[in-house]
């Protein structure tokens, strides 16, 4: 289902979040999970934040193309003047009169390059007019096109190409990472949803130990009112109230603890839900579930981001090293140019000429340039190539590192639901020994400091079950993160996700 069914619903809850700081009296706001996790996916700020790094590697992109194929207007105009004094010839015994000359011209260009072969172009167009003593003046003009087809180094790959592919990449990383941040807060929503589920049962759970101890002292005092029991028992029993209103007042503590690690999860405006109680719709349950290591480390090692970055990032290293074996050839370019001329006694007359075709002029060729020895380039690529290796490793050893993960999660998992079902046992245990040996105490068989001992037992078997509930969902989260089904597991649409703002 869409992650924002409901989302008005969500809107009603925030302009409720934002309004309570205005109160001085807290104010309740009941929350699913799933109330949680939209929540978050549109409020928390480092996502907010992670959000912005997809947008940014999309602009490298553009910046990268556009460096390498957009091409680039040239304009130049100049006048230059020149002055020769008059000199004598002795050859024909006359003076031969100064030379003034005034040349303006221009000069402009389109250059640019093409997509898979690097064929670069240039679009040229030149004109001058010259003038000189008594008025003389002469005008030239020509435009041409100039192409240069590397054959050998840069030719199925250069440094432009290069960036433009490793750029797209390089998107396609900042969107791995964005996913696992969204899997990564979902988790943490989670965690914090069951571990507040915990704190509010933990304070009814020392509430009922508060008023079982209080319950006993009243009775103790009524016996020791009628001499039945020494005074002894009467302080043990106050100390036993007195030390359950203290374990009261830290699950108290760690309740309030618990909102605001949530709180920071689900708003971007702590100040605004300060003063907000969020209260839970659901409880903690304990429902068994069918592992599956062979089907996890499949899913795992196919969908985790952080391993689908690394391979990624082996990628680039292959396009690298395209490029650097490119670099160890010579360079061999095939070039060719053709234009036309034209003169007259003014530009116009001279760009008939040109348009007229009649001055022709073109030029065919190779420029062939061979490095003496090209030890930086021969060393960088037998370093990259290194490189690739260590790369290569280390996604093994990932891969390898995230089965164990897997595993241990799994194992996590089994043992937390065993330990729901042992700690369930004793907690019925607890409760049946406590119920007997009041029922001795009431027939003088027994000490209030037994029953005390049995409160305790019974206090912290039910603590101890709460723990191992919410420790069982816990661990199941965290294996959803590792297998990377947490998506999946919500029924979040990523291409919905990864947009919101």
């Amino acid at each position: 289902m869409p992650i924002y069914k409901g989302i008005a619903t969500f809107a009603v809850a925030l302009t409720a979040l934002t309004g309570t700081i205005q109160s001085a009296e807290q104010k309740v706001q009941d929350l699913s999970l799933q109330d949680c996790i939209e929540l978050a996916l549109k409020h928390n700020l480092d996502l907010q934040v992670e959000r912005r790094n997809p947008i940014r590697a999309e602009y490298n992109i553009d910046i990268a193309r556009a460096g390498y194929y957009e091409p680039t207007f040239g304009f130049t105009a100049a006048e230059d003047y020149s002055k020769a004094a008059a000199q004598f010839d002795p050859s024909i015994g006359l003076i031969i009169p100064g030379q003034e000359t005034t040349t303006d011209s221009f000069s402009s260009s389109i250059r640019g390059a093409l997509p898979y072969t690097g064929l670069q172009y240039s679009l040229n167009a030149n004109g001058s007019v010259t003038e000189g003593n008594g008025g003389a003046q002469n005008s030239r003009g020509g435009s041409s096109i100039v192409l240069t087809q590397p054959l050998l180094r840069n030719f199925w790959t250069d440094s432009g190409r290069l960036g433009i592919n490793q750029s797209r990449n390089n998107f396609r990383s900042t969107e791995l990472a964005l996913k696992r941040r969204v899997m990564d807060t979902i988790t943490q929503v989670e965690v914090a949803y069951y571990n507040l589920i915990f704190t509010y049962e933990s304070v009814k759970v020392q509430e009922m130990a508060r008023q079982l101890a209080q319950r006993s002292l009243d009775e103790t005092k009524k016996r020791f009112e009628v001499g039945t029991v020494a005074e002894l028992e009467t302080k043990q029993t106050e100390s036993q109230v007195a030390a359950r209103e203290a374990d009261l007042l830290s699950a108290r503590r760690n309740l309030d603890i618990q909102q605001n690690v949530l709180k920071r999860l689900i708003s971007d405006d702590y100040g605004a839900v300060h003063r907000l109680v969020l209260k839970p719709k659901e409880s903690l349950s304990a429902q068994l579930q069918v592992f599956d290591v062979q089907l996890s480390w499949d899913k795992g090692l196919s969908d985790r981001p952080d391993l689908v970055q690394s391979r990624i990032e082996l990628e680039n290293m292959g396009l690298q090293l395209k490029f650097d074996r490119n670099q160890l050839y010579p360079q061999l370019d095939l070039f060719g140019s053709y234009g036309q001329n034209g003169t007259g006694v003014d530009l116009g007359e001279s760009y008939d000429a040109v348009a007229n075709g009649d001055q022709p002029n073109y030029r065919i060729g190779a420029t062939l340039s061979i490095p003496l020895g090209n030890r930086a380039a021969r060393s960088r690529y037998r370093s990259n190539k290194v490189r690739e290796e260590q790369l290569l490793l280390t996604l093994k050893s990932q891969e390898q590192g995230i089965m164990i993960e897997i595993d241990n999660a799994i194992k996590q998992a089994s043992s937390s639901y065993d330990r729901v079902q042992a700690t369930r046992k004793a907690s019925e245990y607890s409760q049946a020994a406590l119920e007997a040996e009041q029922k001795k105490l009431e027939n003088g068989k027994s000490t209030s400091f037994v029953v005390l001992q049995l409160q305790n037992d019974l206090t912290s078997a039910r603590s101890s079950e709460l723990r191992a509930v919410a420790d069982y969902n816990n661990a199941l989260a965290e294996l959803s993160f590792r297998d990377a089904t947490t998506l999946n597991r919500h029924n979040i649409d990523w291409e919905v996700a990864k947009e919101v703002k």
